[in-house]
């Protein structure tokens, strides 16, 4: 067993490098500035490609399943997305900074033991998120297949009743999953051309798509005039209903990119100066969603009133599917490169989103045995293991559950940000974050850090009547005040748990607050050349200074 386990460590790249160990290996390690290669534009287009997809495409029709109008929905999406920008922004300082990822990151947020807890809950959501976009993108490589060989579509399905899908679209699922592969081989810091070529030809195709929707329809559509008609679902009335369902609407819009926003330092420490990602992420993060949330309800919109016998075609794939069934071989061409391109925007969302993201965090649990690239692999048979398909289906909660996933999100993003822009001042020992120890000044007690353990749970507990209600497949009633806690998740978690981490961390200073190392132990700011320093046997030398800072 110990030489099968000796066999399954993570190499090393070449012999400068020393032995990983159970805390640390060459990629959970400060990047130093050879791995470091993403400038401004790269963070535009890893968003571009990230965001111009199925999801962000479909964002509206779950807003104007609350009542609201296009318009009113269109607002919170708004008002949603520059949040979520600045939040961005602000949990990447770490990462471009320090150029440290997620699993590292709340090292000094938790403890060095109690950062497993956070890093779990992104595993999982990582697991699950995979999943659900490997579907998308099946589906999308479904409309590939079909527009070259129709009968694809009519395709006999082999599978049982309760498999949950059907032969053509789990061939779909399986094609894109194995053409995935050999993207998570290629390491995250030579991403950057093909994110600015990805995101270009998208940008193309969603313009070309929404366009074409507009002079097809001669105007926006029945959806804009006439949503409740077309949704099924009654306005609302009075002031305070709007008010609410729109408040809703801009936290559920939060919630629902809240994964991506916790582990944004695994993509900003490969930024090449801590600049990189403040100006380039705060304008297109929120532009790119809203675009593409306002391309996807006005072509649904058109698509309503020149398809009326096929229901609202909120998914781009059941369009391209219906646009290739009423028109002829011209319309089999566009459908063909159309698709192709969301599947390049899938595989943009889901291996550098949630595979590379499971990898960086799995190399985080255990660094000895998982780099990034064993562990997008593991994230991406797990993705797939659990079927996601049949989380799609039927009246399942899991997707409830996990779209309102916010509430434990929020107050966890609260706790990092203040913990390392308010409590730390940006300064941190990295040193330290390798010391599973008491040496360690993020030892705190027994490895744990109570102050965020109590922050998370005063900012989730008035959250959790309204979350219960939500996902319960029976009716639970809760007075009307939870519900309203629960209908502000995300904003409120944020904002409660980062006031009681400040305070706690206030009425108990954390020890040795604004030391930094007095040597680049890890060459993360001078290219140090030689092995990787075992830093749990470093002495302690609490009486160190500020000396090394980010660069």
């Amino acid at each position: 067993m110990s030489r099968l386990l000796k066999r399954l460590e993570v190499g090393r790249k070449n012999e400068d490098e020393g032995p990983v160990t159970a805390w640390i290996n060459r990629d959970i390690i400060p990047l130093p500035p050879s791995r470091r290669t993403w400038g401004a534009w790269s963070f535009v287009g890893f968003w571009l490609l990230t965001g111009f997809n199925i999801s962000g495409w479909t964002t509206a029709s779950s807003l104007l399943g609350l009542g609201l109008n296009v318009w009113q929905a269109m607002v919170s999406v708004i008002v949603g997305q520059l949040i979520v920008g600045f939040a961005v922004v602000a949990n990447g300082f770490v990462g471009a900074e320090w150029h440290v990822g997620f699993p590292v990151y709340n090292r000094f947020v938790w403890g060095v033991f109690g950062s497993f807890f956070p890093l779990l809950m992104r595993i999982l959501l990582s697991l699950v998120w995979y999943g659900v976009q490997l579907v998308f993108g099946g589906k999308s490589v479904k409309v590939v297949i079909g527009s070259i060989w129709p009968s694809f579509y009519r395709l006999r399905n082999t599978l049982p009743s309760d498999a949950g899908i059907e032969t053509n679209d789990l061939i779909g699922i399986l094609i894109f999953a194995v053409i995935s592969i050999p993207l998570m081989i290629v390491p995250p810091e030579y991403y950057r051309k093909p994110f600015l070529f990805g995101s270009i030809i998208m940008t193309v195709t969603t313009f070309a798509i929404f366009v074409w929707a507009l002079v097809k329809e001669g105007g926006g559509g029945p959806l804009l005039t006439h949503p409740s008609q077309l949704s099924g679902v009654q306005p609302l009335t009075g002031s305070a209903q709007l008010g609410w369902a729109m408040a809703y609407g801009i936290s559920s819009t939060i919630g629902s990119i809240s994964a991506g926003i916790l582990n944004q330092s695994d993509y900003t420490r490969f930024a090449a100066y801590p600049k990189a990602q403040i100006l380039s992420q705060l304008i297109v993060v929120p532009l790119s969603s809203v675009i593409i949330a306002l391309f996807g309800v006005i072509v649904t919109s058109c698509a309503a009133g020149f398809f009326p016998d096929d229901g609202l075609l909120w998914a781009p794939y059941d369009l391209l599917e219906v646009v290739q069934l009423r028109g002829g071989p011209g319309a089999r061409a566009a459908c063909f490169f159309a698709g192709c391109v969301f599947v390049l925007s899938q595989f943009g969302i889901n291996v550098a989103g949630n595979a590379i993201s499971g990898g960086i965090d799995l190399a985080g649990l255990f660094p000895k045995y998982l780099n990034i690239r064993r562990g997008a692999l593991i994230t991406a048979a797990l993705g797939i293991a659990i079927c996601p398909w049949k989380l799609l289906t039927g009246t399942s909660i899991f997707l409830t559950v996990m779209s309102s996933f916010s509430v434990f999100l929020g107050p966890l993003t609260g706790i990092m940000v203040s913990d390392y822009l308010v409590v730390r001042r940006s300064r941190l020992r990295l040193s330290h974050l390798y010391m599973p120890n008491p040496d360690s000044m993020y030892y705190f007690t027994y490895g744990i850090n109570f102050r965020a353990l109590v922050a998370w749970t005063l900012g989730v507990w008035p959250l959790t009547p309204g979350f219960v209600a939500a996902v319960s497949p029976n009716s639970i009633n809760v007075s009307i005040g939870w519900t309203r806690c629960y209908d502000l998740a995300w904003p409120l978690g944020f904002v409660l748990s980062a006031s009681v981490h400040v305070l706690l961390s206030r009425l108990f200073p954390p020890t040795s607050l604004g030391q930094t190392d007095l040597e680049d132990v890890f060459g993360t700011f001078t290219e140090k050349v030689g092995p990787l320093q075992d830093t749990t046997s470093l002495p302690s030398d609490s009486d160190s200074k500020s000396e090394k800072g980010p660069a």
